[in-house]
């Protein structure tokens, strides 16, 4: 659990973590089940405080203090947007290697669909785009931020995870075009894979937060982070 720490005077210091261990610490209460669209193998569920106390061995004291808390917090987001990104990458990838392998064994007008200009052009498009997907999570993954300070560049993760996610669901609803009828069942695991990719355009930074993230580095300057507008140079 991630919340704001205070001194004994009550005046704020930043941003803690705190391990509270199920059925081991009071007033911990998983609330109900979240019913999702996909990734139903992940459980999503309500966290409840309810009076719970804290005690001295629970607290994790970022390595800088509780005053960059925050900011340290968001720099492991850089790291999950970029394993965020190479499961979706999977996936499509997965839907892709399916769709392949379909279209050489299905047959329209007595011959296998993958004969079909119209089906190799799709075939082809997913393959390219996959590949630059790829090559973005390679280069995020061995970059380091400017001076070499983090790990990795906030905007290389921020861009691999946009052009990754984004790719990866055109990806696996071309993959199951291609199965048709047969690709929308249940029994096919298409549908799932669809529900699935869906997630990683909104969790760990949503695609449109992302691009604010790239166009902060792009112009060279902060762009707004709070109502007032923009935040002091």
């Amino acid at each position: 659990v991630f919340a704001r720490v205070f001194d004994e005077e009550g005046a704020e210091e930043g941003i803690g973590g705190f391990l509270a261990v199920r059925d081991e610490n009071p007033g911990l209460v998983i609330g109900r089940r979240e019913p999702t669209m996909g990734l139903r193998g992940i459980p999503e569920t309500e966290i409840l405080l309810q009076d719970m106390e804290v005690a001295p061995e629970m607290v994790l004291v970022p390595p800088s203090g509780f005053g960059r808390g925050f900011a340290e917090l968001m720099n492991a987001y850089n790291t999950q947007r970029v394993g965020a990104g190479t499961v979706a990458l999977g996936l499509a990838a997965g839907a892709h290697d399916r769709s392949v392998a379909y279209v050489k064994e299905r047959e329209q007008f007595g011959r296998p669909i993958a004969e079909f200009q119209g089906v190799q052009w799709m075939l082809a498009d997913m393959a390219t785009r996959l590949e630059a997907a790829r090559s973005l999570i390679w280069r995020a993954t061995t970059s380091r931020g400017p001076g070499g300070s983090l790990f990795p560049d906030p905007t290389m993760a921020a861009q691999a995870k946009i052009f990754t996610s984004e790719t990866c669901i055109d990806v696996a609803n071309d993959a199951l075009q291609l199965f048709g009828a047969a690709g929308y069942s249940r029994n096919n695991p298409m549908e799932r894979i669809c529900r699935d990719v869906r997630m990683f355009t909104i969790g760990g930074g949503t695609a449109q937060i992302l691009r604010t993230v790239v166009a902060s580095r792009v112009l060279d300057m902060k762009l707004p982070q709070r109502r007032g507008g923009f935040l002091p140079q």
